[in-house]
């Protein structure tokens, strides 16, 4: 660029060569007498104004290129650790100038790192319910951009104990001992970071943590008085007396600093159903109650017809899962109170039952069948196996082979004594009446549970066994006499609790459910069904996406992990819905979107700060401006000149 000035000025002394003409007088001649008088090497340079509007332009355009600006001087420990919150709250949009929190904690970072100077490195971690290390040490202020633009925000809640973990890795090396010890070492030299945290501060309170070298400052994003009205639970079941009937409820919440009015609308496929007012001042919440009528699967969606800062907790859903049948497997020589509890008009809209004779255990036939998991569930009464299947079992006045199932006792009588009452398997039960004329106590695997237990040891014990569970009865239903005469050995079978029971077995070890309230998770959580065990695959779809295949195990069990949106989620096999589940926000800590003031960090309480940064002044594109300018001066001398 040096060389630039010089050539132009070489330019006024370059002799040009010319022909020799003859004219009839020299006074026509005389500005050109004068320019060879100028293109002499030997004769001094001559007064130019264009030579001085071209070397000025050449100058601006050289002083343009280096940059020239002024950067405020900004307290760095040299090292920066970004920490990004990418929680729902963040979607609020209290920030003038900008469509969320989110987007303007974006600008404030991408800010900060314009500025970083040629010695400072820093790393960017974002954080919702789990925290994720996007770039790690660098001062390369590119690297940083990139991972930048890369991150989204979530409809997850806070977590902010994981990112908090990540930074410390780096400002607090780990010793090798416990500190005092003779052989204690220092791993690492200690690294102070400034601890940059770029959040609305609407996470816990983190106390059992220790700073350390880290330099805590709080960006609050958002204001401390905003408006919002969110719905904080909602459901749908059938009503017991009358099953065609359906009861949905809701509660709704004012957590905005203003009185808010709204319309709660529910709707069935895009069908409003009915709708309820709603005028609540802040800090009240209001339950909603709606009741129709359908006898099939259905997907509601409860939504508010307000536009307050959080848009995310004005919509909820909910559904009631299909009739699911499943396949059980009595291997018995016979049991007549076991056949009838399983064809009362309740279980059989949940059960298909096969009974078969304890030969059948020695068939090529079963040994196919318990292997694949083509049954739910398998019912051993007074037999056993020689393996286990690969399904959930319950035996009856029988163990399930192996050295760890024993019994402790021998056949005497059974005196009841104690009741898991909170096990699904006992709820609703009544057991203390019942006579048992013989049984024998218990002795199940490491991990056993006991839920019924006599004066003489456990009773009934549920124990883990691979992913499967197995239940272990300790008396026979009904026995043989010496002389092959089947006679009870309990007056369970005439008890109300006999059936109610088997349909809790159903329920809990088969997997079987009536047409109920659809379960309902949170945006980001690990889904775990139970299906059909005959079905190799599924397809999970909610409304707006693409359906997803998703298989299935032997065992019936499947999960699903894209979850991440709100809405119901149907899970379908040929064309046929064989579960339901919602995804919700239902998180009344992410829905308080005040800003807070402070948060409290490692027992140390950090101010909000608004995170502004003095950005660098740029004076490149002004002396572009004048050397534009200087150019169209430059042009208009030299038009003036030749014309």
């Amino acid at each position: 660029m040096i060389l630039v000035p010089i050539g132009i000025i070489l330019l006024y002394f370059l002799k040009l060569r010319r022909e020799p003409v003859e004219v009839p007088s020299t006074y026509l001649w005389a500005k050109t007498i004068e320019d060879l008088h100028v293109n002499s090497l030997l004769q001094r340079l001559r007064r130019s104004l264009l030579l001085f509007l071209q070397l000025l332009i050449v100058g601006l355009a050289a002083l343009a290129m280096l940059r020239p600006g002024i950067r405020g001087e900004m307290a760095s420990q040299g090292r920066l650790v970004f920490l990004l919150d990418t929680s729902a709250s963040m979607q609020t949009t209290d920030v003038p100038g900008h469509r969320n929190r989110f987007e303007r904690a974006k600008q404030l970072i991408g800010d900060r790192i314009e500025t970083m100077t040629d010695e400072e490195t820093a790393m960017l971690v974002a954080f919702s319910d789990r925290a994720e290390v996007l770039q790690s040490f660098t001062s390369e202020r590119r690297r940083l951009r990139d991972a930048l633009s890369r991150v989204e925000v979530t409809n997850r809640s806070t977590d902010v104990l994981g990112a908090l973990k990540a930074a410390d890795g780096l400002a607090n090396p780990r010793r090798t001992s416990e500190i005092g010890d003779v052989n204690d070492v220092q791993v690492a030299d200690a690294k102070p970071a400034d601890l940059l945290m770029y959040s609305d501060g609407g996470f816990q309170n983190v106390t059992e943590f220790s700073l350390g070298n880290l330099i805590p400052e709080y960006i609050a994003l958002g204001t401390d008085s905003p408006t919002n009205l969110a719905i904080t639970a909602f459901s749908a079941e059938r009503n017991v007396e009358k099953p065609s009937e359906v009861q949905a409820f809701a509660t709704v919440v004012n957590l905005g600093s203003q009185p808010a009015t709204a319309t709660a609308s529910l709707t069935l496929e895009e069908e409003l159903l009915d709708a309820s007012g709603v005028d609540l001042p802040p800090g009240e919440q209001v339950g909603l109650s709606f009741a129709f009528e359908n006898d099939e699967a259905v997907s509601l969606k409860l939504s508010l017809d307000i536009d307050d800062d959080f848009a995310l907790d004005n919509v909820a859903f909910a559904g009631l899962t299909p009739l699911r049948t499943v396949s059980v497997l009595v291997v018995t020589p016979g049991n007549t109170p076991l056949r009838l509890a399983l064809n009362t008009p309740k279980a059989s809209k949940i059960c298909v039952s096969e009974f078969v004779a304890p030969a059948y255990l020695s068939t090529d036939a079963y040994k196919q069948r318990s292997a694949a998991g083509a049954d739910d569930l398998i019912i051993y009464d007074r037999c056993s196996p020689e393996t286990m299947p690969i399904t959930n079992t319950f035996f009856v006045g029988d163990l399930p082979p192996g050295e760890t199932w024993k019994w402790r006792t021998d056949p005497s009588g059974v005196v009841l004594v104690d009741l898991d009452r909170t096990h699904p398997m006992m709820r609703y039960l009544e057991l203390f009446s019942l006579l048992i004329f013989k049984g024998r106590s218990i002795d199940g695997p490491a991990g056993s549970m006991e839920l019924l237990g006599a004066d003489i040891g456990p009773m009934m014990v549920l124990a883990p066994r691979d992913g499967y569970q197995d239940l272990v009865l300790g008396f026979e239903l009904v026995s043989e006499d010496g002389s092959g005469e089947t006679q009870t050995n309990t007056n369970w079978y005439a008890e109300r609790s006999w059936p109610v029971f088997v349909l809790n077995v159903l329920r809990y070890l088969a997997g079987a459910a009536e047409a109920s309230g659809a379960p309902s998770f949170k945006p980001g959580d690990t889904v775990r069904l139970r299906l059909e065990s005959a079905l190799p695959q599924v397809t999970v779809q909610h409304a707006g996406s693409e359906p997803t295949m998703v298989p299935v195990g032997p065992s019936g069990f499947t999960e699903i992990v894209m979850t991440d949106q709100p809405g119901n989620y149907q899970v379908t096999a040929k064309d046929r819905v064989v579960d339901l589940f919602s995804i919700n926000l239902f998180d009344t800590r992410e829905s308080t979107i005040a800003t807070a003031p402070s948060v409290e960090l490692g027992y140390e309480s950090v101010e909000a700060a608004s995170g502004g940064v003095e950005k660098r002044k740029e004076y490149w594109r002004w002396l572009l401006l004048g050397m534009l300018a200087v150019l169209a001066t430059e042009w208009w001398v030299f038009a003036r000149r030749v014309g």
